[in-house]
């Protein structure tokens, strides 16, 4: 209680100076506040000095009233032990035969109140306040000392006596106030100020109830009060033992050792203790006036003494007791804690048999409440330890002290480097989570769990700042590095994570609660896993989260309606799980918004119109679920819209007409609802890029302006099948390039409509069918033939010139990569005319019988045509032909990816590749996949390479039938591009030739649509895809230039390594490049799919 009462007063003055600084400190800019921080740093140490002085004298009052009742009792003083201040004595510890020890002050005359002690003519000591009586309420004197009670004769009953009030003193607002009555009421005595004393001594050093304690005489100890008052007690005899410690701490089961020295002694003197209750004592004489004695303490310590006797070996024996300071730490070990480097709690459980206190003595261990005690009652001390983010551990100190101050116990607070710490742990959970994983089934799982920096596992990537986790990513080749087991609930204790994306795996289980405690996370991706359960509540708690991927798992319940109020939400994706119940009517609070794909769950109930208050909203799917009524009234709010896909569900009404607001739409899918009403056509055909109305019950017919919609982007597309339409298609529509692949969007309508079909155009002028058009001749050698004959072109195609266009950028395309381009003065082109019934490949005939959309493949076409009219009514036209030896290229008169296949004979035989017009469109005039296409075909056909692509689905793993297969074809000069021995590959010169030093040559594994088992000599060429800049590589440069020299010059050629390099010059990189002779495979690489068919001639 005094403790707070000294803290208020201190803290109350400290707070009016701080006004009053703050109030100077506005007055004048340039202030000089030296002298103002001089009289506060004055007065705070005036505050503390009277704080330590109120406690002294508190103390000192105490001691007078053990001196009265020693005085009562007859009791004999054992020891005077001098109390120092540097070199000065401040006062003495007295010890008895019989009361407990006591410890006194003395001071200075000063502005302090005089409490004292006088015995009035009934021989009763009572209190005085500066020498006049100290009266209670009543007016009666207080007594200094116990009464036993009995009054007057034996036999009457005796007035009861009272017992000896101590009293006790405080400073509060400045003022002494002194309590006697247990402190239930305080009597004002006049100013505390620290003002000077009358001798012009500082007021701080206070009055002493003690003027002076005089020890000289070996029989007396006299104590004179401030009031001149002498208290005057006996020594015991002159023959006795002094110890040099006379209260000394101990705690549970501690060994100490207390010096003693005898008044006198001889030979015969001995010194014997005494214990009980499992104290030990061993007296250790050194000679015949000193020693010591070892006193162990039982576990669990009592509050006991040892008695010393100490005999002259005649007639005298003297008895003193060893009493002590009992200190007892629960578990704490060698006076020592350890904390944690962060922000944290101590909580200290200190018993002991006198009334102590805790004192931190270093500023980052805060005392939140000072409990008091005594008779060994645990008194339970908490502090807060504030967190160490230096980079080197600290040690503090907390001081166990009596309420004097003297320091019982010191105990030393260890506490390490916060950021050590974290760095530790967050390496230990790093481990948890690598086993609770399947770490060791990982498909990488390069440098966990050793001793380099976390920042170099793989997955891992750590702050520049702090050198704590930031992001954990296991995602690529869709495998997502084969992770299974479970989320482990301590990646919640990540404190620093922005970025946390684990996909494709088979984690299962639930997602962590503890995941909600990640605040600086951005960016959540548990997508493609196997977890189950409800989104846990904690995500809310995400306050920074931007993106939540949870797709493709097996999650069910409803969506937590926190998750709609974060303040930095902006992507949601939470398609393909089990999750139900109804869209929040409330979902417009989720401003941020921007992304929220919803879609394959069971999602029931209506969209709310509050979905259309999203400014942000750019994508919006929540197809395949149970959603019913009829589509937001005010959509056309939503201006920034991209993408609507509502189709799967339950959905009525019609298409609100403010859906034309929605400036930049491009993808509308509302497939298989119960839609009805116009199509909007005219707004769709101006905004969007993909259209998906069917199966609805939509009215109407097609418009002509459908048709330039899709001339004009060959990735458009629409889906109007299955709904109430009707009229004709028109003919623009059907006469487009596309149309084979188009008629599905368009047919059939629901029961009961129909769209007509116009009649197709038909050709009438046969007259130059099979005329042979010579597009090129060669200038040198024997003339290498090259024929190229169209399919699906009707007469008006000639007339036109469309065939004629087509036909030269064909030999153009032929002659724009090397080593065609080079040697294109060796070849003869000719073009055959082939007039179709009609230039639609659809239910109409063509010269060549052509078709396409056949695969042996899910997702690939096959392009076909009959050879036989090929070769016997129209190649057979050009003179001088070999179809053993010479190629042929076939083009179908449509614009389509689909219709490219090529067909070579093996050992040999005719041989001939099919491409269509690529995605070349009038709009675009983009040929150049097509002429990528053609020279691609040109190295199946004439140069016999392999083809170079993998694809994981197509056969994953090489069979020996395969490198069989690539072995035999070698041994007739085919495939020299492949290789199924990476130690022996047919390109090996070229990989030890310092003059294809800069290009990409080495050994790579992937081709024959086989991922592992077939290696090929670069990273990427024309054999493997026909996208962007791509060219034949050095072994398929090669295999052309020898076949082109054979059969320009004949058998007598030679093939010269030396001449083939000096060609080929022009080809190599002059840039420097590191050379790669890997057997790994590229990845994330999708080639496009080029079908091949062997023929295998008898």
């Amino acid at each position: 209680m005094r403790y707070l009462f000294t803290l208020f007063f201190k803290c109350q003055h400290l707070i009016w100076i701080f006004i009053l600084c703050v109030a100077f400190a506005g007055c004048k800019n340039d202030f000089d506040d030296s002298e103002l921080r001089g009289q506060i740093a004055d007065l705070d140490g005036r505050l503390t000095t009277l704080e330590k002085l109120c406690a002294q004298m508190n103390t000192n009052i105490s001691s007078m009233q053990t001196i009265v009742n020693a005085l009562q009792q007859n009791d004999y003083i054992t020891g005077v032990t001098p109390i120092t201040e540097g070199e000065s004595i401040i006062g003495y510890t007295i010890t008895f035969t019989k009361n407990k020890p006591i410890t006194i002050y003395h001071g200075k005359n000063g502005s302090t109140p005089v409490i004292g002690i006088k015995q009035d003519s009934d021989g009763i000591y009572y209190w005085t306040l500066n020498g006049e009586w100290l009266l209670d309420a009543s007016d009666n004197k207080i007594n200094a000392q116990g009464t036993d009670g009995e009054k007057g004769e034996p036999g009457e009953k005796g007035e009861p006596g009272r017992d000896g009030i101590t009293p006790v003193l405080k400073i509060e607002e400045g003022y002494w106030y002194v309590s006697y009555d247990n402190e239930n009421s305080w009597k004002q005595l006049g100013k505390a100020s620290g003002e000077k004393g009358e001798q012009g001594e500082a007021g701080e050093k206070g009055d002493s109830m003690f003027s002076s304690v005089d020890t000289s005489s070996d029989e007396y100890v006299i104590f004179t009060l401030a009031d001149g008052t002498e208290l005057k007690l006996p020594r015991k005899d002159s023959f006795g033992i002094y110890f040099s410690n006379t209260l000394p701490g101990i705690s549970s089961g501690e060994t100490i050792e207390i010096g003693y020295t005898l008044s006198k002694g001889d030979e015969k003197t001995l010194v014997k203790t005494v214990t009980s209750n499992g104290w030990k004592a061993v007296v250790n004489p050194k000679d015949n006036l000193s020693g010591t004695i070892t006193i162990t303490a039982p576990d669990p310590i009592t509050d006991d003494e040892v008695l010393v006797f100490v005999s002259d070996g005649k007639e005298k024996t003297v008895m003193s007791a060893i009493s002590f300071c009992i200190i007892i730490l629960e578990n704490v070990q060698n006076n020592t804690v350890i904390v944690g480097g962060g922000n944290g709690d101590l909580n200290l459980e200190i018993t002991s048999n006198l009334e102590i206190k805790a004192v931190p003595k270093n500023e980052w261990i805060v005392l939140d409440e000072q409990p008091l005690g005594r008779s060994l009652v645990t008194n339970h001390f908490h502090f807060t330890i504030q967190a160490n983010e230096g980079e080197q551990n600290r040690t503090g100190n907390i001081e166990v002290q009596d309420m004097g101050g003297k320091v019982l116990k010191t105990i030393i607070v260890f506490q390490g480097n916060a950021s050590k710490e974290k760095l530790a742990k967050e390496r230990e959970i790093l481990i948890k989570f690598y086993h609770a994983t399947n770490g060791d089934q990982w498909e990488d799982n390069t440098n966990w769990c050793s001793d380099k920096p976390v920042g170099e596992w793989y997955g891992i990537e750590t702050s520049n700042y702090n050198g704590l986790i930031d992001r954990i990513r296991f995602v690529g080749n869709f495998n997502g590095n084969n992770l299974s087991g479970y989320l482990i609930p301590e990646l919640g204790d990540l404190s620093n994570l922005s970025f946390l994306e684990i996909q494709f795996s088979k984690i299962s289980g639930s997602i962590p609660e503890e995941l909600g405690k990640l605040q600086h996370i951005y960016h959540l991706n548990l997508s493609c896993n196997q977890l189950t359960g409800e989104i846990p509540t904690s995500i809310s708690q995400m306050t920074n989260l931007n993106d939540l991927n949870l797709q493709k798992n097996q999650l069910s319940g409803e969506i937590p309606n926190s998750i709609w109020q974060m303040p930095s939400l902006e992507r949601i994706e939470l398609q393909y799980n089990q999750l139900s119940g109804e869209l929040p009517q409330n979902i417009n609070d989720l401003k941020t918004l921007d992304y929220l794909d919803l879609s394959y769950n069971q999602f029931t109930g209506e969209i709310p119109e509050t979905i259309c208050l999203l400014p942000n909203l750019y994508r919006l799917e929540l197809n395949n679920n149970q959603l019913t009524g009829a589509l937001p009234e005010n959509i056309g709010n939503l201006k920034k819209l991209y993408i609507l896909n509502l189709a799967d569900n339950q959905l009525s009404g019609t298409i609100p007409t403010t859906i034309k607001q929605c400036s930049e739409l491009r993808y509308i899918r509302l497939n298989n609802n119960q839609l009805h009403g116009h199509i909007i056509f005219d707004f769709f055909m101006q905004q969007c890029t993909g259209i998906g109305l069917s199966n609805n019950y939509f009215t109407g017919s097609i418009p002509v302006d459908l048709a330039s919609w899709l001339l004009d982007d060959n990735h458009k597309s629409i889906n109007i099948s299955y709904n109430c339409l009707s009229g004709t298609i028109p003919w623009e529509i059907v006469s487009h390039p596309r149309w084979v692949s188009l008629r599905s969007d368009f047919l059939p309508q629901n029961e009961g409509y129909q769209l007509e079909i116009p009649t197709l155009y038909e050709s009438t002028d046969y007259s130059e069918d099979g005329k042979v058009v010579i597009l090129q001749k060669a200038t040198e050698g024997n003339g290498i033939n090259v024929a190229i004959v169209g399919d699906g072109f009707a007469d008006v195609d000639f007339t036109s010139g469309h065939f004629d266009n087509v036909m030269h950028k064909t030999m153009e395309g032929l002659f724009r990569l090397e080593p065609m381009k080079s040697f294109r003065h060796l070849f003869n082109v000719y073009a055959v005319k082939a007039v179709s019934k009609h230039n639609v490949f659809l239910d109409g005939e063509t010269a060549l019988e052509g078709k396409y959309g056949n695969s042996d493949s899910p997702g690939y076409a096959r392009a076909e045509c009959n050879p036989e009219i090929l070769r016997n009514k129209y190649i057979n036209k050009i003179p001088n032909f070999n179809t053993d030896q010479d190629i042929c290229f076939v083009i179908f008169n449509a614009y389509t990816s689909n219709a490219k296949t090529t067909y070579t004979s093996y050992p040999q035989g005719f041989s001939y590749s099919i491409s269509g017009l690529g995605n070349y469109t009038p709009a675009g005039n983009d040929l150049h996949g097509f002429e990528n296409g053609i020279c691609r075909g040109f190295g199946l056909t004439f140069g016999k390479l392999g083809t170079e692509e993998w694809i994981e689905t197509f056969g994953d793993i090489a069979t020996d039938a395969t490198k069989e297969k690539i072995l035999n074809y070698q041994a007739n000069g085919w495939y020299a591009n492949l290789s199924v021995d990476p130690e022996n590959v047919p390109w090996n010169k070229f990989m030890t030739d310092e003059r294809y030093t800069n290009e990409d040559i080495g050994i790579y594994e992937g081709g024959m649509y086989c991922a592992f088992g077939i290696y090929r000599s670069s990273n990427t060429s024309i054999m493997r895809t026909t996208i962007d800049e791509v060219i034949f590589n050095v072994p398929s440069r090669e295999a052309i230039y020898k076949r082109m020299m054979r059969q320009a010059y004949g058998d007598s050629w030679q093939y010269d390594y030396e001449k083939f390099v000096e060609y080929d010059a022009i080809n190599r990189n002059s840039i420097p490049k590191l050379l790669r002779r890997t057997t790994d495979t590229p990845k994330g690489d999708s080639p496009q799919y080029h079908p091949v068919v062997i023929i295998h001639e008898q």
